[in-house]
């Protein structure tokens, strides 16, 4: 979903403000694989993970592709990141991540896109190093310690990821199994006051086994699978709605006054709307205005 850029928060300490953040990359100075102990990135090997959601079961497929990615000069592994809603593609990501020869694993950009009946509704999210001012970050450090603060992505409004080390030795159960000795980090962003979310890095797997909001939400590491080649292609057919973004925004907010927060095209009763998330003026309840992307008809008001 389209977010409103949240206010001004004050920096975690030991974070670099953006205007100081400028990593240098170096390309001679990366090696060829993702070899981590905690991010191991094998051509071929897809993680398998579940979360239960209000619409359904939403299954999200992690893929190391055999493909390479050249950003700021380096060669990136190519990981595909499907996202599925009761078996329908929702999210589709290509993410690009290196590792450097002291073993820090850099976050190099993505190319996001949401899905709604197997078109592309948005590519908000999308972000490469060193185009249009956004610079890379840091997924894992070489030797994690806790209270160890980075950013892991950088784009101005629009990918702005930070992880902070909270425990080394962590449990985390799963249905894929129990796991000891896990890296649990805190990753937050501006872009969402108040969002929280622990993941747990375990070396078994050399992975994400969980993602754990401070909601109650769990996505949840169910297998892998390994060996696989997979054909690596994406929907490019964009969406083109009679009603436009805006339209749906005042057609929205003539039925519940308020502030919006957030804008997406979703599959709504069985026909592709727009979800407008509207704060009510009325009582701060946060509510969905679910509006026909073709005839700007109100077809439903979710609370």
């Amino acid at each position: 979903m389209n977010q409103t850029p949240g206010p001004e928060v004050p920096l975690l300490p030991g974070l670099i403000p953006p205007e100081l953040y400028d990593p240098v990359i170096n390309a001679s100075n990366f090696v060829e694989n993702v070899t981590h102990r905690y991010f191991t990135l094998t051509p071929g090997r897809t993680f398998v993970y579940e979360r239960v959601v209000e619409e359904g079961i939403e299954r999200n497929e992690v893929y190391t592709t055999y493909d390479r990615k050249t950003v700021l000069g380096v060669s990136a592994v190519v990981v595909w990141d499907r996202v599925f809603l009761n078996d329908d593609l929702i999210e589709d990501t290509k993410d690009w991540f290196a590792q450097d020869a002291e073993g820090n694993v850099w976050y190099l950009g993505e190319d996001s896109k949401e899905i709604a009946g197997g078109k592309v509704v948005s590519t908000h999210g999308s972000w490469e190093a060193g185009v249009d001012g956004a610079k890379p970050g840091i997924i894992m450090k070489s030797a994690p310690a806790v209270g160890d603060i980075y950013r892991q992505e950088f784009y101005l409004d629009t990918a702005e990821d930070v992880g902070e080390v909270i425990a080394l030795g962590a449990t985390a159960q799963v249905p894929y199994g129990f796991f000891t000795g896990c890296l649990k980090t805190n990753d937050t962003t501006r872009l969402e006051p108040g969002f929280a979310e622990y993941k747990y890095y375990c070396p078994a797997v050399g992975g994400v086994v969980l993602e754990a909001a401070i909601d109650g939400q769990r996505v949840e590491l169910v297998g892998i699978r390994t060996n696989e080649v997979l054909n690596v292609t994406s929907p490019s057919e964009e969406i083109e709605p009679v009603i436009t973004e805006e339209e749906a925004k005042e057609i929205a907010l003539a039925e519940v006054p308020g502030v919006v927060t957030g804008v997406a095209i979703e599959k709504k009763f069985g026909k592709l709307a727009y979800v407008v998330e509207i704060v009510a003026s009325s009582d701060g309840v946060e509510t969905d205005v679910i509006v026909d992307i073709d005839t700007g008809e109100v077809l439903g008001i979710e609370k």
